[in-house]
């Protein structure tokens, strides 16, 4: 009898753990928020690219303006949510929380001519960390289309 005990004990003790084991979860330490720091993309980084070195095309701003209602539209209906959160998160693209007000401090562009320029042509400028992913929306996106969007991106602190 006394073996039986000893064994229904050490039985119990080691399923008891095993419970106990499964039971706890393991501390995720949040994510710090990636710095924006846009580098001009070599042409291999570009999906595009037929492998030369060139300097990115770059885009002529339109005039400023817009309508961040209709550029909030936008972003809804071309899913760029799905990438881009509007606070800091990374997602699989940077976040656009104050996207804005850091565009104009980091390449000779303006804000406005960086964003355009990141909406026409993706790949001309990489913030550190990312690849080369976002699709060109030069040919689904107006000129007035492009400047709502930079006019919701305003609106993103």
């Amino acid at each position: 009898m006394s073996g039986k005990r000893v064994y229904l004990l050490i039985v119990a003790s080691i399923a008891t753990l095993f419970v106990l084991a499964a039971c706890t979860e393991e501390a995720i330490p949040t994510q710090e928020p990636v710095e924006f720091n846009p580098t001009a993309a070599t042409s291999a980084d570009r999906p595009d690219s037929p492998g030369q070195d060139n300097a990115p095309e770059v885009v002529e701003p339109v005039a400023t303006g817009g309508d961040a209602e209709a550029g909030q539209g936008l972003f809804v209906s071309f899913s760029c949510g799905g990438c881009h959160s509007t606070g800091g998160n990374k997602i699989v693209g940077p976040g656009l929380g104050g996207a804005y007000a850091r565009a104009g401090d980091r390449t000779s562009l303006d804000a406005d001519a960086y964003i355009e320029q990141s909406v026409r042509d993706p790949g001309a400028f990489l913030v550190d960390g990312f690849a080369a992913v976002m699709p060109s929306f030069d040919d689904k996106l107006s000129d007035e289309d492009v400047q709502n969007v930079i006019a919701y991106l305003k609106t993103l602190e």
